[in-house]
């Protein structure tokens, strides 16, 4: 009997209020107007608050009441939980509507409030109260920088990943973690349609997007010896410089790379300069060689993730400008690197203290105008402040 958990799940996410209130109160079909999907907003465009209000609670509760009629049916744990992903696939995809009902963002996130709620019994107090407060100056910090909610979920969605994944075990996450998964595409669907986050022509969206990538380069210092990583990091810098070099002295490969390349790898600037690219690398090299690996590690995620998001969010909701950057983007910036620190401290790698002071160093080479190019400057003074304030 299997299958009678999963279909009820199917057919209680089914049942869109939105469909039924704005057909019996407005006379329209939801899905014509406004996003197009059957959802809160549309609700209260097209109905006003009171059928809003009755859609949310709804649709946010209609997975939680899969859940727990399958365990009140005495049906295994996991089997409850797939119960609760039908209800989402069922408010998506009704059957009765030609298959197209709403995002599935509301009865994902009462879904995902309820594991967090299980996942919390098994934290000590103090350890959920601080990572809390961590989460919530992210979510404030984003709220004043951008003022939408999709750009709020795409930053702090991964950051409690992060979170549940180093407090618990995947036995006990794995809910958690797909359901911020599903959440995570939503917003980055939302984001692509609505465009929010927008480049200026010179810019590469693919490399900007890429960078956290670089976490997999930093990762390996923890797997190889310290030896290797040089070897490993030196010989992919190697490969950039020389064919930056080889780029910039050869006409004919000059003109391969920023004339007949339909992809385009290159900054319109980059054509007589050094990519950034080789910098990242340099520096990755540099601060590795240098400094402590705990400490190179945490003033590389400054660069990959601190640098990147105030790009991103200068560029897309910077209003307010000083030194040719954003307060926008640098508050970003800065409580991106703060929560860096803050992972790296409840994992024992890094004092937190020592972190902040990393944190404020970042910031600080990403706002200034130091005539170095930001993938230098960010990690390497930050490192730098980082090993003097562990030794005083």
């Amino acid at each position: 009997m299997i299958w009678f958990p999963l279909l009820l799940g199917y057919l209680l996410g089914c049942f869109l209020p939105a469909y039924f209130l704005v057909r019996w109160i407005a006379g329209i079909d939801v899905r014509t107007i406004g996003t197009h999907h059957a959802g809160t907003t549309n609700v209260y465009r097209a109905a006003g608050l009171a059928p809003a209000v009755l859609t949310a609670l709804y649709d946010g509760l209609k997975g939680i009441l899969a859940v727990s009629i399958s365990n009140s049916l005495g049906y295994p744990q996991w089997i409850s939980y797939i119960s609760g992903f039908c209800a989402i696939i069922g408010h998506i995809f009704p059957f009765y509507i030609g298959f197209r009902g709403g995002k599935g963002a509301a009865t994902t996130t009462g879904l995902l409030l309820m594991a967090l709620w299980e996942l919390s019994k098994g934290i000590p107090i103090k350890d959920l109260t601080l990572d809390l407060l961590v989460l919530l100056s992210l979510v404030l910090i984003l709220l004043y920088t951008t003022k939408k909610g999709d750009i709020i979920g795409f930053f702090v969605l991964p950051a409690l990943a992060i979170l549940i994944g180093i407090r618990t075990d995947f036995s006990k996450s794995w809910f958690a973690d797909i359901l911020i998964s599903i959440l995570l595409i939503i917003n980055l669907r939302n984001i692509s349609e609505y465009k929010l986050f927008k480049f200026t022509e010179d810019i590469r969206a693919w490399r900007i997007y890429i960078k956290p990538f670089s976490l997999i380069l930093f990762c390996l210092s923890f797997l190889v010896s310290h030896g290797n990583f040089l070897i490993l990091t030196g010989t992919v810098l190697s490969i950039f410089l020389i064919t930056d070099i080889v780029r910039l002295v050869n006409k004919k490969v000059h003109g391969f790379f920023h004339t007949k390349m339909v992809f385009k790898i290159y900054k319109e600037k980059e054509k007589r300069e050094i990519s950034s690219m080789s910098f990242f690398l340099l520096s990755t090299f540099i601060v590795f060689f240098l400094f402590e690996r705990n400490i190179a590690f945490l003033s590389m995620l400054f660069l990959a993730f601190g640098d990147l998001t105030a790009k991103l969010v200068g560029m897309s909701f910077g209003r307010k400008r000083f030194f040719g950057k954003t307060i926008e983007g640098s508050l970003t910036c800065f409580i991106i690197c703060f929560y860096s620190s803050y992972l790296m401290s409840i994992t024992n790698l890094v004092d937190l203290r020592i972190g902040i002071v990393g944190a404020i160093t970042a910031t600080a080479s990403e706002i200034f105008p130091l005539g170095v190019d930001d993938n230098l400057s960010v990690p390497i003074f930050s490192a730098l402040m980082m090993s003097l304030w562990k030794v005083l």
